[in-house]
């Protein structure tokens, strides 16, 4: 399905669209997953948004309408309005301005830090949702698309696997709740309006998680030094333990491993060739690589 196909099935048929939000993969990652455009004006506007097809198998679009409808009915998403029937294409009230998406600079910000936290944690409020978000089983499944597409890894890339599994094994030694989460740290899904209100959108890792991943996937995003990280863990839980600390800072190592890899297999098969998949994946596993450094995690795994 492509997006004129999606309008033509939708209650919005014949409607001539406006561009949405165009795709960028780096700097920041946005709209690369969905095409999108924009139906109608005012109040009645209607954000539309589309499946892409090199993201067939990379993307579960029921559990992101489902993640949807969640954020939705807990005041922390848009209102859903359709979907098809494959749930490829999602149709929302649009957020018009003064709603806008975050940018990195906003993120840290502590009051917009804050909201979002609180976003995220009226988020977890919401009924279980059906789909388990497991970040070491996506590591997992990126790492088998790069062998199945012959897409080229750095030579550290086993040894980088090999962390991601000692510090799965900790954390489940460790244990830990499920919660709904959203499960995503790019500034581009969050969307701030007036009188600080935030909203999570693109909810294509929704699903029951740990609440320290979901909010480890934001920090990564945010923090730049360990005194940013122990303050981002005050916001959330009114005080900074050393073992939430080590697990969120293991948790965010794992997701730019797995946004690494994304964006590598994504450069290697993508017929979107203007998209610069490659840089961003270099991008994410760069951080990593300093994250495992600075911080030492290999070596403190058993503190979690």
């Amino acid at each position: 399905m492509n997006l004129a196909d999606a309008i033509a099935a939708s209650p919005w048929a014949g409607a001539i669209p406006r561009p949405g939000v165009a795709a960028v993969a780096s700097p920041m990652w946005q709209a690369v997953e969905w095409s999108n455009a924009i139906i109608g004006d005012g109040a009645d506007a209607i954000f539309l948004k589309c499946l892409e097809p090199d993201m067939a198998g990379a993307i579960d679009p029921v559990a992101a309408y489902d993640g949807a409808l969640a954020a939705a009915g807990q005041g922390v998403g848009p209102e859903v309005l359709f979907a098809s029937a494959d749930r490829q294409a999602i149709g929302f009230r649009y957020l018009a301005a003064p709603w806008r998406h975050a940018w990195l600079g906003d993120l840290q910000n502590p009051d917009v830090l804050a909201g979002v936290i609180a976003a995220k944690k009226a988020f977890r409020q919401a009924p279980p949702l059906t789909r388990v978000w497991d970040v070491f089983a996506a590591f997992r499944f990126w790492l088998a698309r790069a062998a199945e597409t012959g897409t080229a890894l750095p030579a550290d890339m086993p040894a980088l696997a090999q962390v991601v599994d000692q510090i799965a094994q900790a954390i489940t030694a460790a244990g830990f709740d499920l919660a709904p989460g959203h499960n995503d740290g790019q500034a581009s899904n969050i969307m701030l309006g007036s009188d600080g209100a935030v909203m999570l959108v693109d909810c294509d890792c929704a699903g029951m998680s740990d609440p320290y991943y979901d909010l480890a996937a934001i920090l990564g995003e945010a923090c730049l030094f360990e005194a940013d990280w122990r303050a981002g863990i005050v916001l959330h839980d009114g005080a900074c333990a050393e073992p939430v600390l080590l697990r969120c800072r293991a948790y965010s190592v794992v997701d730019d491993l797995l946004w690494g890899l994304r964006g590598l297999v994504l450069s290697q098969t993508s017929p979107r060739r203007g998209l610069e998949f490659l840089k961003y994946g270099e991008w994410r596993l760069l951080r990593a690589r300093s994250a495992l450094r600075d911080a030492k995690i290999p070596q403190r795994l058993n503190q979690i």
